[in-house]
């Protein structure tokens, strides 16, 4: 790979919010800039932040990092670089049947050349995929992109549910608490 075609930073961020975004169950985010390169641990304070006002030395650059609490309470970490391995994991991974189907549009975006990249948006459902491929090795969570590519989930009793309003003409509802049938024409029978 070239070097106009890395990711930045901004892109992997945008990842990781698009994730946190997604993902409500999701709890005490804490983002920081932090420096990545060579001894970038000797700009950090005690206290492991990092000052504004770092001297960087040759190949060390600001990044960002972000923490949260998943739903089984453990602590788990995001950073550009883990961000990068989720994406080389679709990228570069082997994804029989419906995965395959899942992460081409993460694959035809990674392809596309760097400007024409930075003009394209993927989901939040690819956002989730890629971010969880990072932390989890795979995806643990639901990333809503069944619902975008299928339509909602199949409810058999939607129209019996409160404050569901169709337009559509329907066969045959029983009104709840009712002795009566209403046909489809919403005639009393």
């Amino acid at each position: 790979m070239s070097g106009e075609h890395l990711i930045s930073d901004a892109e992997t961020r945008l990842f990781a919010v698009g994730f946190l975004a997604a993902s409500p169950w999701l709890g005490d985010a804490e983002w920081k800039d932090i420096v990545i390169g060579p001894n970038a641990g000797f700009h950090a304070g005690f206290d492991g932040v990092f000052r504004s006002d770092a001297e960087l030395a040759e190949g060390q650059k600001w990044s960002w990092r972000v923490s949260f609490t998943d739903p089984a309470g453990e602590k788990k970490v995001l950073s550009h670089e883990a961000v990068l391995k989720g994406l080389a994991r679709i990228v570069y991974g082997d994804h029989p049947g419906s995965d395959g189907f899942r992460y081409m549009r993460v694959q035809q975006w990674f392809t596309e050349p760097t400007e024409a990249r930075r003009g394209v948006k993927l989901s939040a459902p690819d956002h989730s995929s890629i971010c969880q491929l990072a932390l989890y090795g795979k995806i643990v969570f639901p990333t809503g992109e069944a619902e975008g590519l299928f339509g909602k989930k199949l409810d058999l009793f939607e129209e019996q549910r409160p404050g569901t309003n169709f337009d559509e003409p329907q066969a045959l509802v029983h009104a709840a608490g009712a002795d009566r049938i209403v046909s489809w024409h919403g005639h009393a029978d």
